[in-house]
C-alpha cells in the first residue's frame, strides 16, 4: 500500500500583509491536530473493543518519524519523547 504525502506552504507574515490580513485575524480559528501512528493488522472488530485504558501495540518505533496533520494537511514531521510519566512529540521538520 502506498502513501501520498502532499505538504502546504502558509503564507508568511509579509505575504498575509500584503493580502491585508493578519496573523491576529486568524490565530484564534481552531484546528484539529494529529498525530498519525501506524498500526498494523487493526480491525473494525478491534475498533469495536477499544475502553478507557485500552493499548494499541503499533510496530512504529520511538525513533521513528511521526506525520503530523493540521485539519488533514501536513504540517510536520515528530518525534515521540517520554519524559517521567508524558509522552510528547518534538517537532523536527517543518
Amino acid at each position: 500500500m502506498a502513501t501520498m504525502l502532499a505538504s502546504i506552504a502558509f503564507p508568511g507574515p509579509e505575504q498575509m500583509e500584503a493580502a491585508g490580513v493578519s496573523w491576529q485575524q486568524i490565530e484564534d480559528v481552531p484546528c484539529s491536530l494529529a498525530a498519525e501512528i501506524p498500526v498494523s493488522g487493526f480491525s473494525v472488530r478491534d475498533l469495536l473493543l477499544l475502553q478507557a485504558g485500552s493499548v494499541v501495540n503499533s510496530n512504529q518505533s520511538t525513533r521513528e518519524r511521526v506525520a503530523i496533520r493540521a485539519n488533514g494537511s501536513l504540517l510536520a514531521w515528530a518525534e515521540f519523547e517520554v519524559s517521567s510519566d508524558r509522552l510528547g512529540v518534538r517537532l523536527t521538520d517543518l
